[in-house]
């Protein structure tokens, strides 16, 4: 892995862009969410043998396409409506806090916050309770004792890793022990990692100097922030300072109408890919070529992540909450969760894992790399065992899902070799080609870039190439990752084949590819 992802210095002299073995959400498919056809021979074609008269006819293929759109008309207008049905309230309940707490601070001094905290957890549980419904109880008991574990930061710096490392742990109970329903699990997994996530970086905000400096937030105060509708249900993670210094509503409402509409919009668009577009590309290609197949199958999983990803901002924008400073914001969108267009279209595989969710990135860099972080004089060795570390965590806090951890092991192993490769080679050619990217003409040290170059320099072809063809390799790598996540678990399907299939299909070239880099990289440093 590559320790570069977590240093503040990079390939380039002043570059604020990290990285880190980021937490590959199993996003999964929105399948169970939004109502997928129970068969999708019946979405798609109308059956096996009616699909083998159309290959035989000479207008098969005619006929195939017309199916397709069809199929991609029934699909669209369902799932854009239940998308809705979902999206509404969550918006509407987060529109109410904000009014509420507005109205609060507005009408009276604000001799006591309590008030407002009791607003947003009582919009927070309304929000969770149309989400996983009785299921909420047993979250509010977790809750109930990650407030109890709290007490812990009264032993300082101690008392805070014993409660993370407790918290994480947790996770690991309720699946083993406390929840049989299997099927239940991934959805509350993800709202509960969310609530370990505020209740480690709480411990750690409060215990920074090894000692408590701050009173334990009060019950209020730490339901509020726990439940606050905008993060609860879908995330993201934001510090306990950020959350109360957004308590009071301070954008205008056109802004924030004007940021929301472009992300419910998005919202629709990337789960009407995920559920209708990419399933049915994936078949109409399906006796071409494989790796199409494994792209297709691969982007509903992307697509998944983007609608939650998208989704959680606009509960942001609504709530008017704020992420942490160093996460970054659009105008257009207001706080950013991932980047789908750094992740579609990457430079490398570590400028896509940076995007796909970035306060996770900031989460991690603060809590877990940065007390790890070896001082400047320490080993390469240290600094790499400080990134095992917090990919550690970042598996962990998925709990046990073996699909997770294969994937954050190959992606640890692929950008570290393309790192180390691109470094080198731009070192050697002196030519702007490592995996960052390029921070503009002035900032740039490299002879050899393209802002320097004009178009009909034969140098500035040449890095163009070369950075399109890592781009094409970065493709491939999400395509061969990302289709592991498809589905729901670890079962051997109905064929008989597993959750390693398609790896097996591609002859686990991914992979000897990334061997090969490190092999290339030894060869010419």
């Amino acid at each position: 892995m590559d320790y570069q992802y977590f240093e503040e210095e990079s390939d380039y002299i002043d570059l604020d862009e990290e990285e880190e073995y980021d937490d590959v959400e199993t996003a999964g498919s929105l399948d169970h969410r939004f109502g997928q056809p129970n068969s999708e021979d019946d979405y798609y074609f109308g059956g096996e043998d009616e699909m083998e008269e159309l290959v035989v006819d000479g207008h098969g293929v005619l006929e195939l396409a017309g199916r397709l759109l069809e199929s991609l008309q029934s699909c669209v207008q369902p799932s854009a409506l239940q998308v809705m049905q979902y999206v509404a309230p969550m918006l509407l309940l987060c529109l109410l806090c904000r009014l509420l707490c507005l109205l609060y601070s507005q009408r009276r001094r604000l001799t006591s916050l309590a008030p407002l905290h009791l607003i947003h957890f009582a919009c927070g549980l309304i929000t969770l309770q149309l989400t996983v419904g009785y299921r909420l109880l047993l979250l509010l008991l977790l809750a109930a004792v990650g407030y109890l574990l709290l007490q812990l930061l009264r032993l300082g710096r101690r008392g805070a890793q014993v409660l993370a490392v407790l918290t994480v742990g947790s996770q690991f109970l309720y699946e083993l022990l406390i929840w049989r329903r299997r099927s239940d699990w991934p959805q509350l997994r993800g709202i509960q990692m969310v609530v370990n996530m505020k209740l480690i970086s709480l411990g750690f905000d409060l215990t920074a100097s090894g000692q408590l400096q701050a009173r334990i937030p009060g019950p209020f105060a730490y339901l509020g922030y726990i439940y606050s509708p905008a993060t609860c249900a879908l995330g993201p993670w934001v510090s306990f300072g950020c959350y109360m210094d957004c308590l009071v509503p301070r954008n205008s409402w056109l802004v924030s109408l004007r940021r929301l509409l472009p992300n419910v919009l998005f919202c629709v668009l990337a789960v009407t890919v995920s559920n209708c577009l990419a399933p049915a590309l994936s078949d109409f290609f399906g006796d071409s070529s494989h790796f199409l197949v494994m792209y297709w199958d691969a982007l509903s999983v992307r697509s998944s992540h983007y609608f939650v990803g998208i989704m959680a901002q606009a509960l942001l924008v609504a709530s008017d909450q704020r992420l942490d400073g160093a996460t970054k914001e659009s105008d257009m969108l207001g706080p950013l969760i991932s980047q789908p267009w750094r992740i579609e279209w990457p430079r490398s595989i570590s400028s896509l894992v940076r995007s796909w969710n970035i306060p996770m990135h900031e989460w991690l860099k603060r809590y877990i790399y940065a007390p790890c972080k070896p001082t400047a004089s320490s080993s390469r060795g240290r600094t790499l065992l400080a990134v095992l570390c917090t990919y550690l965590v970042s598996s962990l806090l998925h709990a046990m899902d073996l699909r997770i951890y294969l994937v954050l092991i190959s992606l640890a192993l692929l950008a570290e070799g393309e790192s180390l490769l691109r470094r080198q080679l731009a070192s050697l050619l002196n030519a702007c080609v490592t995996a960052n990217l390029c921070p503009g003409k002035e900032r740039c040290w490299y002879s050899h870039c393209p802002s320097k170059r004009r178009l009909n320099s034969l140098s500035y072809w040449l890095v163009r190439l070369t950075n399109l063809s890592f781009t094409a390799l970065a493709i491939f790598h999400l395509a061969y990752l990302g289709v592991v996540l498809l589905g729901d678990g670890l079962e051997v399907g109905e064929d008989g084949d597993s959750f390693l299939w398609h790896w097996q299909q591609a002859g686990y070239l991914s992979h000897y590819i990334g061997l090969g880099t490190f092999v290339l990289y030894l060869f010419i440093s």
